[in-house]
Order: structure tokens, then sequence, then C-alpha cells
């Protein structure tokens, strides 16, 4: 709710995107893994105003990581909770 908030008042700076593997059946985010190409969709390009943040199960937060990584996000613009 905190988070959906934070979009809501600060739709140009702060957006969410869910990914659930196993979604409900009305769901109109993600499905799946995260993927370099949906970061690439849902995300800004790196830059050094950008921060990623994740939260998730650690194979996920794992993956994520080395996806950001490899499309140029630096440690810093990550963060995990």
């Amino acid at each position: 709710e905190e988070l959906d908030g934070l979009a809501r008042n600060y739709h140009e700076r702060f957006k969410i995107y869910r990914v659930l593997n196993q979604p409900p059946e009305v769901w109109d985010e993600g499905v799946g893994f995260v993927s370099k190409e949906m970061i690439q969709t849902h995300c800004p390009a790196p830059a050094s105003d950008i921060q990623i943040l994740r939260c998730g199960p650690p194979p996920m937060n794992k993956a994520m990581a080395a996806h950001l990584d490899a499309l140029g996000y630096a440690p810093e613009m990550q963060f995990q909770f």
C-alpha cells in the first residue's frame, strides 16, 4: 500500500512493476521470471539519478542483480529489500 501511494503521488518519478511466477487469474502485470527484456521495457535506462528497488525470494534477487549488472546498472543504483 505504501509503495502504491508513492507511485500515485510521484507517478513521474516512481513506478512499480510486479512480476509473479504464479499470478492470480486476474493479473495485468508481469508473469514468470524477471528477464533482461522485462527490465529494459519497464525500467528507465541506467543513469546517475536512477534507483532500482527489488524484493523477492533470493533466487529472483540474484538473477535480477545479474541482469541489472549486464544492462549497465551500477551496484549503487540497485537496492534489495
